[in-house]
């Protein structure tokens, strides 16, 4: 099967951008169908389970039926919505296709992104088979069907083949840099990744534009983590060392 997949650029606001690839209605089919299978084993062996229960406690199978009516209602409506928030953003058909729900701005979703989208296939599934879903998601850039837009998530494809490289201190924290910094020094996911991102890069950058690009952030780490140094670019580089234990 040909995916229908494009990519897309998150900018953090430490000028930092990032590539996902974003997952077409085709391999994001395969997985709604995986799912609905796994969803299919389980409801079926619930209600049976809850027929017999009432048949051989005496209730009748009326009520068997009516339990496991309810089990289909709520597998339905909260199977998606549960494990996407318990599991970051994946179900089990999307974790067999290596597929992961964030939100448009890169960051990872929580429970309200989570029931958000998923009350809204009621919506999607119109007619029938997601017709209107499908259609939604093929005239949006980010390949986003209704669920996605109320929510401000987008469904990416996850990349693991390709591992960078270890961001390089240099030079080596000296010992009295060491003794300078502070104790601890505590950095946010996006800042660690916008530092490890141009200690990457720095080795093809000027030293004027390296540094350009440090002053975004260092003066932000400066003043709230108290580490200082001559440059912007070694106060990043001395406070993601600290912060990674990598000073020593």
């Amino acid at each position: 099967m040909e995916r229908l997949d494009t990519t897309t650029t998150v900018d953090t606001p430490e000028r930092v951008r990032f590539t996902h690839r974003l997952a077409g209605p085709g391999v994001r089919g395969v997985a709604w169908l995986l799912d609905l299978l796994l969803q299919g084993f389980v409801v079926t062996g619930l209600m049976l389970a809850l027929t017999l229960t009432s048949v051989f406690s005496g209730l009748g199978g009326e009520a068997g039926t009516g339990a496991g009516l309810l089990v289909f209602f709520v597998v339905s409506w909260f199977y998606a919505a549960l494990f996407e928030a318990l599991w970051a953003g994946q179900t089990p058909g999307k974790r067999a296709l290596q597929l992961r729900v964030v939100c448009t701005d890169g960051s990872a979703i929580g429970p309200r992104e989570a029931v958000l989208r998923n009350l809204m296939r009621g919506v999607d599934g119109l007619p029938f088979a997601y017709v209107i879903g499908v259609i939604v998601a093929t005239c949006d850039p980010r390949l986003r069907r209704i669920g996605d837009w109320v929510a401000g998530t987008m469904v990416v494809v996850e990349q693991r083949t390709q591992l960078l490289d270890a961001a390089a201190i240099e030079p080596a924290v000296t010992e009295a840099e060491r003794q300078a910094l502070p104790i601890r020094v505590t950095l946010r996911g996006d800042e660690r990744r916008a530092i490890e991102a141009l200690l990457r890069r720095r080795r093809r950058l000027s030293t004027g534009r390296a540094e350009e690009i440090a002053a975004v952030l260092g003066p932000r780490l400066a003043e709230r983590e108290g580490v200082v140094a001559g440059t912007w670019l070694r106060t990043l580089t001395l406070a993601y060392a600290r912060a990674t234990g990598r000073d020593a």
